[in-house]
């Protein structure tokens, strides 16, 4: 529930820099070059700039390669502007991404030193850039994953301290956000639901979790932040502000867009295409399919057509998606989730089969975990949002959209997962 406090969203933010100013010794800002971003970048910069001009904050960058070169000029431009008081790690190493425009590359590397001839622009040369030549982190393994990198990077900014990683992530943006930020589930710092423990002693911070999109454009005008002209061209190009997205382009939250490189920054573009496999195919006919309005095969069930898709997949990428989905049966048989009454009436008026395994733990311990031992082939009939619920429909829109992270059934990595990043950072640890 949206609560009210009598103060704006740049109020709000600007108290909770305060805190965070207050109680951590060590500070950084995750900086993407988005919109969100610089706009958590400016406001953590005014605030210094006002309140504690001695103070320096870090600022972490993860360079993916597959960047637009006005990302880049407006990267380059406000941190060169404010490098007395940011000390800037601009990470450019060999680090593995998830892959999601391609069923042969589950996972590829970025600055691969065996890839050098197919990069897709070459390596920046400014001196707070950190590449595999001048590297300084005592735990960086090459080929380690981004996710491993990022939690890695914080524990060791802060030396080990308490240590604030500020992200300009919205809810507004999408519920895995809204998610992330509100599960009561989780710890905290000070009691303040935007912080959330990450690991060791780093404690991720959201202060413009509550800001709305057409706030940040608000913001950019009324203060006069700097920020990324690609944002213009994305309006010229007839670009709703909701659908306007700077991320890495091979992620599933951003593929839809990967055609707008071809327009936007050909030169970019061509290496791009060389670069990742499945890239052109995904920007050619990604947007053409509807993944809510799919209809099935004739002659298949969503479960006949799952194991078909599987059948089709390489080898690698089916293995993966079926230790995946094996987690999910087992989440669902053995624990459940918990779910609201009215979700639990419509299974029971639609002759889902499932038990009652008792009231959650967390929240308001108001909703009971429902357990699905045999998944339905959908839940098209429900009239309630499902997009929590588990069902071979859901199995088989994750394969489509090669999401082999199965971020959309909700997943969280497993053991099998783990084990297999380690054996890929064994595997190059020694090239």
């Amino acid at each position: 529930m949206r609560k009210y406090i009598g103060k704006n969203v740049y109020e709000a933010s600007v108290e909770r820099i305060d805190y965070i100013f207050k109680n951590f010794k060590h500070i950084y800002v995750s900086f993407s070059g988005g919109k969100d971003s610089g706009v958590m970048l400016n406001l953590v910069i005014d605030y210094i700039r006002k309140n504690c001009p001695d103070r320096r904050v870090g600022v972490m960058i993860l360079d993916n390669e597959a960047n637009y070169t006005l990302s880049l000029e407006f990267m380059h431009r406000i941190l060169d502007k404010n490098l007395d008081i940011l000390d800037v790690y601009w990470n450019c190493l060999p680090i593995t991404l998830p892959c999601t425009v391609s069923s042969y590359e589950i996972d590829w590397q970025c600055w691969g030193e065996n890839d050098k001839k197919r990069w897709i622009r070459p390596m920046p040369k400014q001196d707070y850039v950190v590449n595999i030549n001048n590297n300084k982190y005592d735990f960086f393994r090459e080929n380690m994953g981004y996710q491993e990198f990022w939690d890695k990077f914080g524990d060791w900014y802060g030396k080990g301290e308490e240590t604030a990683c500020l992200i300009g992530i919205r809810t507004h943006e999408s519920l895995n956000r809204w998610r992330a930020i509100m599960n009561e589930d989780k710890e905290t710092h000070g009691g303040h639901m935007w912080t959330k423990k990450n690991f060791g002693n780093v404690y991720n911070c959201y202060p413009i979790y509550d800001w709305r999109t057409e706030d940040i454009w608000i913001g950019n005008d009324r203060f006069e932040w700097d920020y990324n002209r690609l944002y213009d061209i994305f309006w010229k190009a007839g670009l709703s502000i909701y659908k306007m997205r700077v991320a890495s382009p091979f992620m599933s939250e951003s593929k839809s867009s990967l055609n707008l490189y071809r327009v936007i920054d050909p030169t970019v573009w061509a290496t791009l295409c060389a670069r990742v496999n499945g890239a052109n195919f995904v920007a050619t006919y990604g947007k053409q399919i509807s993944y809510s309005s799919f209809k099935l095969p004739p002659g298949h069930t969503w479960k006949s057509f799952v194991k078909f898709l599987l059948d089709t997949l390489p080898k690698e990428a089916a293995e993966n998606f079926k230790s995946r989905f094996i987690q999910s049966f087992k989440y669902w048989g053995r624990v459940g989730r918990g779910l609201p009454q009215k979700t639990i009436n419509e299974l029971k008026e639609a002759g889902i089969e499932f038990k009652l395994n008792g009231n959650t733990a967390h929240g308001n311990k108001d909703k009971e975990r429902v357990v699905i031992q045999s998944f339905p082939d959908h839940l098209d009939m429900l009239s309630c949002h499902n997009s929590d619920l588990a069902s071979w429909k859901r199995f088989a829109i994750t394969i489509l959209k090669n999401d082999h992270t199965c971020k959309y059934l909700g997943l969280a990595p497993t053991k099998e997962q783990m084990i297999r990043q380690k054996h890929i950072q064994n595997k190059y640890s020694k090239i």
